[in-house]
């Protein structure tokens, strides 16, 4: 291989990385941030089991762009990699990654499940659609994510030998746990069984209206059921075809960034297939304009005489 053309694959990842790479981070972390304000800000999402789990998804995606992707980022157009002058830091940057991934996607799967269990048919299963349990959820899940990344930080304590930015373990018992047990329940078994739930919970949105069901909730479990099922499609397609390529740097660049777009496009993806959910937005943008602009309003009543 020459090197004129080891150099252009090199300049090549360094360009996408810039002109790519930083536009969807940027746009990412945005997308985020403003899901996450929405989430909280209105009622309907704050009393919502679904809407709760939606909410911690967008936490653990930005934690995740904002504690990984943009070091990745960085490395991707700049060169520039704290991971090889700070070996623990490439350590934790495999916990964060590891936790925040599992996370994130069992909160889109809880989701689904919920959105399932708030449309079935029987009283006794829409029970478990409430936010007791929503809560007990998560903080089971996240403590389990969180004590599952420690291992991370503890096996993973070599620079790979095919990346200087990137950790390995010399742990072949743990080798086997990462290639069989992580990647296949995080691009797999999650995902299938994400999907699944998705397509019964379809099923069930599109009966909805020969139940008597008030209106305004009947509209709710439309909209969240929409937004998590083109979000896991988005998850899905995302991550099957690209989870195990690691080898080449170029192709690397691209499925990092292609990373970065599934873990903060949760925003755009709402906007995209609910005008409910773009009415909310236009509403919170209006108040939080309102609250602004009224700490600096002066208003007549309020001129010395």
């Amino acid at each position: 291989m020459s090197t004129a053309y080891i150099a252009s694959l090199n300049s090549a990842r360094n360009q996408i990385g810039l002109y790519f790479g930083i536009p969807v981070f940027i746009m990412s972390v945005i997308g985020e941030a403003l899901s996450i304000i929405v989430l909280l800000s209105l009622k309907t999402f704050r009393q919502s089991s679904c809407g709760f789990y939606l909410l911690n998804m967008s936490i653990f995606n930005l934690i995740r762009l904002c504690l990984s992707s943009v070091f990745v980022i960085m490395s991707i157009s700049f060169e520039i990699d704290y991971s090889i002058s700070i070996f623990f830091f490439c350590r934790l940057r495999n916990f964060v990654v590891t936790t925040c991934n599992m996370g994130s996607i069992t909160c889109l799967g809880m989701a689904v499940i919920d959105q399932y269990f708030a449309t079935c048919f029987r009283p006794r299963w829409q029970q478990w659609a409430n936010k007791n349990i929503a809560y007990r959820v998560t903080l089971i899940t996240t403590l389990f994510w969180i004590l599952n990344g420690i291992l991370y930080i503890i096996f993973f304590n070599n620079i790979s030998p095919t990346s200087r930015a990137a950790c390995a373990t010399s742990n072949y018992i743990f080798l086997q746990y990462h290639i069989y047990g992580y990647f296949i329940i995080y691009n797999n078994l999650l995902p299938l069984v994400t999907v699944i739930f998705g397509m019964m919970a379809f099923h069930n949105v599109r009966h909805l209206t020969h139940r008597t069901i008030p209106l305004v909730r009947r509209d709710l479990e439309k909209q969240l059921t929409v937004m998590v099922l083109v979000q896991t499609t988005i998850h899905v397609c995302t991550y099957l075809p690209f989870a195990t390529i690691t080898e080449m740097n170029l192709i690397n660049a691209v499925v990092h960034i292609i990373s970065v777009y599934s873990n903060g496009c949760s925003f755009y993806t709402y906007v995209c297939v609910s005008q409910r959910f773009r009415r909310q937005f236009y509403h919170v943008l209006s108040k939080m304009h309102l609250v602004l602009c009224g700490e600096n309003r002066i208003f007549p009543n309020q001129i010395d005489a």
